[in-house]
């Protein structure tokens, strides 16, 4: 198929962004953004019209030649996966980029070498928690007492 007859299957809009994504290197990232948004919208209507001709040849008991619109849409992918990797690109060199520098500026800012001030252990007993409340198993065994000599009576 010549690039004449590739063409033909796309209209003058389709065939501008399929160039742009080519050179999507020299777009910027709201362009790249942009051209991705339209070109997947053309894509998905060109899927959507190959899917409604194809229900109604086989309605009809004909078969579905649609050789255009399969052309439109192949291109369209191609167009897409092009933009899709130069943007994949950009965010993986920009994000690493952008990790690295907040990594040093972190370590720059560290002023200890990790080792603490004071090397000597904590040798007193934890505080309690909470003063307000019984030391643990009390209460449990003051309801337990209340229990039995309600069951059975004073042991």
């Amino acid at each position: 198929m010549t690039a004449a007859d590739k063409n033909r299957a796309l209209d003058r809009n389709e065939a501008e962004w399929v160039e742009m994504s080519r050179a999507a290197a020299r777009l910027t990232d709201a362009q790249l953004s942009d051209l991705l948004r339209r070109l997947r919208e053309r894509r998905d209507r060109a899927q959507r019209l190959i899917r409604t001709r194809t229900r109604q040849a086989s309605r009809e008991g004909q078969a579905n030649i649609d050789a255009g619109a399969r052309e439109k849409k192949a291109q369209l992918a191609d167009a897409i996966q092009r933009a899709a990797d130069e943007q994949k690109r950009r965010r993986s060199s920009t994000s690493a980029t952008r990790n690295l520098k907040a990594a040093v500026e972190r370590k720059a800012e560290q002023t200890h070498d990790g080792i603490p001030d004071n090397r000597t252990a904590h040798t007193d007993p934890a505080d309690t928690p909470n003063d307000k409340i019984a030391p643990s198993g009390a209460l449990h065994a003051e309801g337990m007492r209340a229990a039995i000599s309600r069951s059975t009576g004073d042991r």
